[in-house]
């Protein structure tokens, strides 16, 4: 039930103290003075901010959203699925909450690896399938992403969403590691619907203490919080490709 890219408001992936997405990048570009960045369905406005001198493109489907976007020094008007981004182009490529709107995100997530530079970043942000929100988004109607949207008092407008099985937060790094990308950084985190939920409703914050006692259970640990329903991840392209990936 995530909005798409148009309306939407550690030093290692198992550092002991989780730090925030920003803090991250900071580290991760240090020392860098000029970057390019693309973001990778951007809609109307921009959704990182970095300190070095950057350089944005944006990408997106829709022309209305482009003509708000004022932050962009270029715009491409495209599908991330289909575009062909140009090789070994951009420093950081940003995709916020976009990938569960596709219907084909393995093929966006090629052609965004292919676009990085050697040592370039990859930002994503995206569901956690695997918590009770996103299995309720996966496999209810859209009509019903409207309704709940409204009830919370959200003026935004969800978009179709298809949460494939493919983005799952462990098949994006395996498949970022099989085309030389490594996982820099991952955190799970509580989406603003759901915490609104848990703090209205107490038969909703009962059902997730429950939730979270059987998913530990079933999953021997592995699911520590069925309400962590948002992900963010960085992979860093490798300075060298794997052998074998074209």
């Amino acid at each position: 039930m995530n909005s798409s890219s148009t309306s939407r408001p550690n030093g290692s992936a198992d550092s002991i103290r989780p730090i925030g997405l920003s803090e991250r990048v900071e580290q991760l570009l240090a020392g860098k003075s000029e970057i390019k960045l693309l973001e990778a369905g951007c809609g109307s406005f921009s959704h990182i901010s970095l300190k070095p001198f950057v350089r944005s493109v944006g990408i997106d489907i829709s022309q209305e959203q482009l003509d708000l976007n004022t932050d962009l020094d270029e715009k491409i008007l495209g599908d991330i699925q289909t575009y062909p981004l140009p090789e070994s182009e951009f420093d950081v490529i940003v995709c916020w909450y976009v990938i569960e709107h596709l219907a084909r995100p393995q093929d966006a997530l090629e052609r965004m690896f292919k676009a990085l530079k050697p040592g370039g970043l990859l930002i994503l942000t995206f569901p956690n399938i695997l918590s009770i929100k996103g299995l309720v988004t996966k496999y209810t109607p859209h009509w019903f992403h409207r309704f709940v949207y409204r009830l919370l008092g959200f003026e935004m407008r969800p978009f179709t969403t298809y949460c494939r099985w493919s983005i799952l937060p462990e098949r994006v790094r395996q498949h970022g590691e099989s085309r030389g990308l490594t996982m820099v950084h991952r955190r799970l985190m509580e989406d603003e619907v759901t915490q609104r939920f848990r703090e209205r409703y107490w038969l909703m914050r009962m059902g997730f203490s429950v939730a979270d006692v059987m998913a530990r259970w079933v999953t021997f640990g592995k699911c520590p919080s069925t309400h962590l329903d948002n992900c963010e991840l960085i992979l860093k392209k490798n300075l060298q490709e794997p052998a074998g990936v074209a």
